[in-house]
């Protein structure tokens, strides 16, 4: 059953429960359990996905409770530790190609497909929020092996998306792997010399091209 989206109502925090109105308007009981590990106590106004299960005495009550994201996440460890990961990765492959004719085309495609994966699990969380069709879960695989998962990395613990769901996860960090491995392959290995060599040549021209149509400034 996929997830109900609502707002939390109600919630008496010393007794650890209230009610999640949802989309029809109805009163859901609602347990601090259902919320499972959290860093911060629910409060009234709270924008949560959940499922509902039968209850002998509520009629439904909510569970596997989640809260949509919050300014308050761009504090948490688990966007703080991704958002590190992520600035490493591209400070070392500046690193290692600042020097070359070939990062002034490859840092803003690495940037621009970063970008767009991280809107389209934005989208995906937003339609799961709204009960519209979703992106397919392929996409986002996709666009995280060419290259979009740092972009991922930092959606899906800001939006809470896809951060628990099998098999989503394990695909997604063998994708990660995988994606890390073939970069590693293009940056180190002999093999490869030949083909950054002419890339980074092909990429010289390109700038030279652009100076001479006055859109660079500057010494190529």
């Amino acid at each position: 059953m996929k997830k109900q989206s609502g707002t939390l109502q109600r919630w008496d925090d010393a007794r650890g429960f209230g009610f999640i109105v949802d989309r029809k308007g109805r009163d859901i009981f609602v347990h601090i359990t259902a919320f499972g590990k959290i860093r911060s106590r629910p409060k009234d106004g709270d924008k949560v996905l959940f499922r509902v299960e039968p209850d002998a005495a509520k009629g439904v009550r909510a569970i596997d409770v989640e809260r949509c994201w919050r300014p308050a996440h761009l504090l948490l460890p688990e966007f703080l530790l991704p958002l590190l990961v992520v600035a490493v990765f591209y400070g070392a492959f500046w690193l290692f190609f600042s020097k070359n004719a070939l990062w002034f085309f490859l840092a803003p495609l690495l940037i621009f497909i970063a970008v767009l994966t991280f809107i389209m699990f934005a989208l995906d969380k937003r339609a799961a929020l709204n009960e519209r069709q979703r992106v397919p879960e392929n996409t986002l695989h996709f666009l995280s092996l060419a290259g979009g998962w740092p972009g991922a990395l930092l959606a899906r613990p800001l939006f809470r998306h896809k951060t628990r769901k099998q098999p989503f996860r394990t695909i997604f960090w063998l994708v990660v792997v995988i994606n890390i491995a073939l970069v590693g392959a293009f940056v180190f290995s002999f093999q490869a010399a030949p083909l950054r060599d002419w890339l980074d040549g092909q990429a010289l021209s390109w700038l030279i091209t652009l100076k001479e149509w006055g859109w660079i400034r500057g010494p190529v």
